[in-house]
């Protein structure tokens, strides 16, 4: 019976938010915290009202899953996207290439964390060949950590080995770290800002209007290359943060791809290349100090 109330429920949910997928994610989900049916209709269709007045449905529900995460999301953090997903499938990549090489402890950071969402899956999902391992998540913005803080201690009631393994630092960029971490980091990771302010003033209503524009939005680079400031700044502070053989791997827009090459040239990384998104977009830059 539940089934078919719920299904009726569904089907008005997406007279409202236009979308019967989303109707189902909202409907489960008010489902799963209990009530009998009158309840999770009312409950329903107040979520889908707020989707309907422009609200991402992330930041509705309260939750949005991330590989194998369900994270904590809201207003103070960028909505976990799949291009992220590919950037931490890639980072895990060279976390493994760097664990099969003799060494001790494995360092990494994720720079400007957010939600926590790559950091917690390097902690997670991270090949480390039975070695120590420590990653560090940073940010800039005191409410994003509090965020990723929630998310740690989601981490640690399910997987307390995974979460031991996270350390979190306020800051910008490397300025976060200890500096007796400089030249010991054998991976870094960012998701830097590299929205350009033309193309936040034409992105849609729904990301302008809700999601941190902090953490959107970046200056044009040294090089004149619009939103790349940031990306730069990453670019050159991971040669001197990162060992010999340490990797980086940080997103980026497509446009920027050829320019964050040559800028991770300049810096002296021995091996740099890109990677793409599962669209085939070129969506980041990977290299190897």
């Amino acid at each position: 019976m539940a089934d078919v109330v719920n299904a009726s429920t569904v089907a008005e949910v997406a007279v409202r938010t236009g979308s019967e997928r989303e109707a189902a994610w909202i409907v489960e989900h008010v489902a799963a915290t209990g009530g009998d049916s009158t309840t999770v209709r009312a409950r329903a269709l107040a979520l889908a009202g707020r989707v309907a007045a422009g609200e991402p449905l992330q930041y509705v529900l309260g939750t949005w899953a991330f590989r194998t995460l369900e994270l904590v999301v809201d207003r103070r953090v960028l909505i976990p996207r799949p291009e992220t997903e590919q950037v931490a499938e890639v980072a895990l990549t060279e976390l493994d290439r760097v664990a099969a090489a003799p060494g001790e402890g494995l360092l990494a950071v994720d720079l400007g964390t957010g939600s926590g969402a790559v950091a917690l899956s390097l902690a997670a999902e991270g090949r480390t060949r039975d070695r120590p391992f420590v990653v560090w998540a940073t940010d800039v913005s005191s409410d994003a950590l509090a965020v990723t803080r929630v998310n740690l201690d989601r981490l640690a009631a399910t997987d307390a080995p995974a979460a031991s393994r996270v350390r979190l630092a306020h800051g910008s960029w490397f300025t976060a770290l200890p500096a007796t971490e400089a030249g010991r980091l054998d991976l870094v990771v960012a998701n830097p800002p590299y929205v350009s302010e033309e193309e936040f003033a034409v992105l849609p209503a729904v990301v302008r209007e809700h999601e941190p524009r902090g953490a959107l939005v970046s200056a044009r680079g040294a090089g004149g290359v619009p939103g790349a400031a940031d990306l730069e700044a990453v670019i050159a502070g991971a040669a001197r943060w990162l060992r010999r053989g340490g990797a980086l791997v940080v997103e980026l827009a497509p446009a920027q791809a050829y320019a964050a090459i040559d800028a991770a040239r300049r810096a002296g990384f021995a091996r740099v290349g890109t990677a793409h998104d599962l669209a085939g977009r070129l969506r980041m830059l990977v290299a190897e100090r």
